[in-house]
């Protein structure tokens, strides 16, 4: 993998495309927006169950899903989904066996229990899982995943993240991957140089590298970094494929692994519980432990597309069955939906200050005194609602999140009936409370959306052209709070140690092939075929109605959306000028420093914009509070990318949260002489930067 792609990976890529869209388009009972979701859910769990089979945890047999199918064939035609797929789903994997039905068994065989992964019952299922889908739609899935096995058997996770990563790119831009030196890059720059960064806060002195680090380490002194190493926290707020967030994982059980056997060399105490070595004798795998506390407490990701969130559960999922080493670990693996979210990183409340709620601030036009210099503007809208309330709501979600996963993890030990459904009760109870408090929060949302900075939105139904906003145009956008969801992290660690994402590319702006895909019902209840729209919009346009009006409507949405990023106080930097257009990836840039702790690393790819005359406001904000390390531009003039265009190009930038920046960052690689391979853009990423730095 890497800058040229094995000659494996194109075919890969093609699969994948083929089985998702086969199974999108099976599902035309759908409205246009879950289809997409639902057939990603189910492309996830065939992915899964050929992991399980390739792991031999399904009855021995290395072919179980595709001889399920065969035999789903013999009796009836178009069954595999109502006969087999879902009660394997739904009365099988996750249910403990003692729940089955006892025929279950002897149709499918004896499956493992598991709890948490991509089997989960969803309310997608509710309310789909029951149609009818033709066995045609899961042929393309079932050969895809046939080659994928038998081309890859050291396990499914080693070429799945290329092949993820391109599909989620290509959904809104170029099917790109980040090249695999530069992935490398990205993560040890900032993963080697934060557990440098708390070896010399501890220690007093900084070695030049890691290994020098780990040469010099006594026992005791390993025990504390890896203590140290269990404490950080790496956020991914553009997530994706999950591809960064999985390189990350495997960075750091790599680190962990290594401060391990220097602590445990003379029978050191020195070593954390979590990572503990299993009892000599034991079966158990020696890294599992390490891979539920990381997953757990370490690694989190964000993303506003329902399909990529998906897709980050089932990498990290996959990564962890192949940290398994018998069936019934796989009810000890974490429950990924605590801390991959989905949900907009931009707007959502970031921080919220009870003692503030006196201090409202006026509407934008009348006259008041400025606020003091860092006052949240949101917490005072909280006084009408949860002023009194609002610390015990953050204290007992904090209480049911901590039960639910030491609940989790203890009654899946035991493994029977009642620890099963108890489970499910602490869940649905934190569920709840998330629910309750979201919906508090996106009221507050409006509030400030609509009084203070006076936010409309396009009405092409009304008798005016814009109307006030209301709360359901905030619910349409899905705020993401991340003043609730990550209040300790936020108030007293003062923000993440680590942001390691791949930003979107573009301007903030309607687009037609989004349009197309959100609104995909209403073209085939108008027999109007997307190629059509995509060429022709005016025309269509002028003819029909109903496909205007909905125009006008997804248009609006981004034209109320744009007054947000730009009247918000988030992003000052990256708005200038009312006319200047907005980027994704400068806008994410900015949210990565309000949610970094102080003295964090970032290292992101994004948009070119250091050498580009409208980025000066942004640039020269960065230099002043952060010490900017590298600041590179990569072109595809040499096909750095394989079947992109060649005009494609990427920034990727590393820096700390402390600054200023004592002198320029900025360097380019734009036209090589010749095309680059993996190992010279290796020995490129190398001469332009450090690791340790």
């Amino acid at each position: 993998m890497g800058l040229t792609a094995q000659p494996l990976t194109p075919a890969l890529g093609l699969g994948f495309q083929q089985s998702w869209q086969a199974l999108t388009d099976a599902l035309i009972a759908l409205p246009g927006d879950p289809r997409r979701h639902y057939a990603t859910l189910l492309l996830t769990r065939l992915i899964a169950i050929a992991a399980l089979q390739q792991r031999g945890y399904l009855s021995g047999d290395e072919w179980y899903l595709h001889n399920q199918f065969g035999q789903s064939q013999q009796r009836q035609r178009d069954g595999f989904f109502i006969q087999v797929l879902q009660p394997l789903c739904q009365q099988g994997f996750t249910l403990p066996i003692e729940e089955r039905p006892p025929a279950f068994a002897q149709r499918f065989g004896l499956l493992p229990f598991v709890p948490t992964g991509p089997f989960r019952f969803t309310e997608l299922d509710q309310r789909w899982g029951h149609i009818v889908l033709p066995d045609a739609a899961f042929e393309p899935a079932l050969n895809w995943l046939a080659d994928l096995v038998v081309a890859v058997p050291t396990g499914l996770d080693t070429e799945l993240g290329v092949v993820l990563e391109q599909a989620v790119n290509g959904h809104s831009g170029a099917a790109l991957a980040t090249p695999e030196p530069l992935l490398e890059a990205l993560c040890d720059r900032t993963i080697h140089a934060t557990l440098l960064d708390r070896a010399e806060a501890r220690f007093g002195h900084r070695p030049d590298s890691t290994d020098r680090l780990l040469d010099e380490l006594s026992p005791a002194e390993a025990g504390a970094l890896l203590s140290e190493l269990g404490q950080l926290s790496l956020l991914d707020p553009a997530c994706g494929s999950g591809r960064f967030l999985v390189a990350a994982l495997n960075r750091l059980l790599e680190l962990a692994q290594r401060l391990r056997a220097i602590a445990t060399i003379n029978a050191a105490k020195t070593v954390p519980n979590w990572a503990k070595l299993p009892p000599t004798g034991s079966d158990l795998s020696p890294t599992l432990g390490l891979y539920q506390h990381l997953t757990t407490h370490a690694l989190y990701g964000l993303d506003l597309w329902p399909p990529s969130v998906e897709l980050t559960r089932l990498q990290l999922w996959l990564t962890g069955v192949q940290h398994t080493a018998r069936s019934t670990d796989l009810t000890t693996l974490p429950d990924l939906t605590l801390t991959i979210l989905q949900g907009n990183a931009l707007v959502g409340l970031v921080r919220v200050d009870d003692e503030r709620f006196d201090q409202v601030q006026p509407r934008r036009g009348a006259k008041a005194k400025s606020p003091e210099p860092e006052t949240p503007l949101q917490g005072n809208l909280l006084q009408p609602l949860i002023a009194d309330s609002y610390q015990s709501v953050l204290a007992e979600r904090q209480v049911r999140l901590e039960h639910y996963r030491s609940q989790t993890q203890l009654l899946a030990e035991v493994g029977n009936v009642p620890a099963y459904a108890q489970a499910d009760f602490l869940r649905d109870r934190l569920d709840e409370l998330n629910t309750i408090a979201h919906s508090k929060l996106t009221h507050l949302l409006w509030s400030e959306c609509s009084q203070q900075l006076g936010l409309r939105i396009a009405d092409p139904a009304g008798r005016r052209p814009t109307r006030p906003i209301n709360q359901a145009d905030i619910e349409a956008a899905q705020p993401f709070h991340w003043g609730f969801y990550f209040h300790h992290r936020l108030r007293d660690q003062g923000g993440f140690d680590i942001v390691l994402s791949h930003f979107p590319h573009g301007a903030v702006e309607a687009t037609q092939a989004e349009f197309v895909e959100r609104y995909a019902t209403l073209f085939e209840h108008k027999q109007v075929a997307p190629s059509t729209f995509l060429h022709n919009r005016q025309s269509v346009l002028t003819i029909d109605a109903d496909l205007t009006q909905s125009w006008a409507e997804y248009r609006g949405q981004f034209t109320w959306l744009s007054q947000y990023l730009r009247r918000s106080e988030h992003y000052p930097h990256s708005s200038q000028g009312s006319q200047s257009r907005l980027y994704w990836s400068r806008l994410f840039l900015e949210r990565t420093m309000q949610l970094l702790r102080p003295g964090g690393r970032c290292a992101v790819v994004l948009d070119p914009f250091w050498a580009q005359s409208n980025s000066a406001p942004l640039r020269h904000w960065l230099q002043r509070e952060t010490a900017l390390a590298t600041v590179l531009d990569l072109s595809n003039h040499q096909k750095l990318w394989p079947d992109v265009p060649a005009r494609t190009t990427l920034c990727a930038l590393w820096l700390r949260h402390r600054g200023p920046t004592q002198a320029s960052p900025y360097s380019a690689y734009a036209k090589p002489d010749h095309a680059l391979t993996p190992a010279t853009l290796g020995d490129v990423l190398q001469r332009l930067i450090h690791v340790a730095k």
